[in-house]
């Protein structure tokens, strides 16, 4: 990201008047630094510029509760999500310590297809998904209801977030926590889940997990050129049969 508060500073010093009885010899060594400096700033601004806004990947950090850290299943637990992004295009990938398996969701050409991936060691299935059929993860929901609020904003990766508040009807989990952006040009079609009217990118947010929240924290976002084709299915997954993948990831965290 362009720091233009760095580079107005920089500017400034490097035409400022030089005090009278300076040593020339080292203010001419730091203005070349400081040119040096610019010379990277603008760079970077150009960079961004040239990557755009509608593409790249946000870096999550999953919080887990202490109650869940002692379960038996919480070394099976995933501590990472990647989400990637493309114009209308997007991946989720979570994956699971030491390699040993990652569930991926993919949405194309703004939720007109979608599917679920899972690998755990050699297996590889995917499902695609029905245009009204809910992700496994959160089964089928009633209806919710979102508080959007201006109190409480957050930075979140050098990003002004704004609060919301996701009501559910559900005796487990009553709300769920979201800090979201707009500055980033991240389209989420409706995919019937309790963030669907969320606008822009989520940075923080909340997910229902056997009765406890988890938190996904962005740690990092990066705009940078994606290929088309990390959205597609890879040729050596095969397709399965409707609630495997579930059966599957329940299995790993029992």
């Amino acid at each position: 990201m362009c720091d233009q508060e760095a580079f107005h500073s920089a500017i400034n010093y490097y035409f400022c008047p030089l005090p009278t009885g300076i040593n020339t010899n080292s203010i001419s060594m730091h203005k070349t630094i400081i040119l040096c400096t610019l010379l990277c700033l603008l760079a970077a601004c150009k960079v961004k510029e040239t990557t755009g806004n509608n593409e790249g990947t946000i870096t999550y950090k999953i919080i887990y509760p202490e109650i869940v850290k002692g379960k038996a299943y919480a070394s099976f637990l995933p501590t990472k999500m990647i989400s990637a992004f493309k114009n209308h295009n997007y991946k989720v990938t979570i994956k699971g310590d030491l390699s040993l398996y990652d569930l991926e969701y993919i949405c194309k050409a703004n939720g007109d297809s979608s599917a679920t991936l899972f690998r755990v060691f050699d297996k590889r299935l995917f499902r695609l998904h029905k245009a009204d059929e809910p992700l496994f993860l959160f089964g089928k929901l009633d209806e919710t209801d979102v508080e959007f609020t201006d109190s409480e904003p957050k930075v979140i990766s050098g990003y002004m977030c704004k609060k919301a508040i996701i009501h559910l009807a559900s005796p487990e989990t009553t709300k769920l926590t979201v800090y979201y952006t707009e500055d980033i040009d991240f389209h989420r079609p409706p995919e019937n889940t309790p963030f669907d009217k969320i606008p822009g990118a989520m940075l923080e947010f909340q997910v229902p997990f056997k009765g406890w929240n988890l938190t996904f924290s962005a740690q990092n976002v990066e705009h940078q050129r994606l290929e088309k084709k990390i959205f597609d299915v890879p040729d050596n997954y095969k397709a399965s049969e409707k609630g495997e993948i579930a059966e599957l990831v329940s299995a790993l965290i029992q």
